[in-house]
């Protein structure tokens, strides 16, 4: 099967809080599980960060044709508003963040039918996009990558980014660079 077709699930993902990951595709290694050491409690003044535990059920049926190992997600709250989402995706042992084509099939899978630019955020390169009310975002860390999604008229976007970021970085589970 080919990586545009597994980079499809990626895109899945976005779309619906997760429904892409699981599976080992195959591969006898076991994939990396997403830790929830990963995403702090809050940021950019008060923003909750809860786990969205029906993702977990939508990873583990995706399939095979899957880019993703392991996947959970992250409401962001203000108080009783979703405001946003944060998606942090294993990848399967077959798949290397560092590989060019394996990264072009996760962006083209995450930022379809959108223009995108690629910014700086601390070390780390952020593949980021902006539309109307939704601001999109997505970076690379060793063997996994995350989206960010806020709605940008309820908080400021970037500072939500990069408090996500400074505080991986931070903690080692986001490798400075972005790897």
């Amino acid at each position: 099967m080919s990586r545009v077709v597994r980079a499809g699930a990626v895109a899945l993902a976005v779309a619906v809080l997760a429904s892409c990951g699981g599976g080992s595709g195959g591969v006898i290694a076991v994939p990396a599980s997403v830790s929830s050491d990963m995403v702090p409690a809050s940021v950019a003044g008060g923003l909750l960060l809860r786990e969205f535990t029906p993702a977990r059920a939508r990873f583990a049926k995706a399939g095979e044709s899957s880019l993703v190992a392991d996947g959970r997600v992250w409401e962001i709250r203000r108080g009783q508003t979703l405001v946003g989402t944060l998606q942090v995706s294993t990848v399967k042992p077959d798949v290397s963040v560092t590989d060019a084509n394996d990264r072009r099939d996760i962006v083209s899978g995450v930022m379809t039918g959108i223009s995108y630019e690629t910014v700086s955020v601390g070390e780390t390169k952020v593949i980021a996009s902006t539309a109307a009310d939704k601001s999109l975002y997505l970076w690379f860390g060793h063997n996994l990558f995350e989206v960010l999604q806020v709605k940008s008229t309820k908080v400021d976007p970037d500072e939500v980014a990069a408090e996500l970021i400074e505080f991986q970085q931070a903690t080692g589970v986001l490798r400075r660079g972005g790897r």
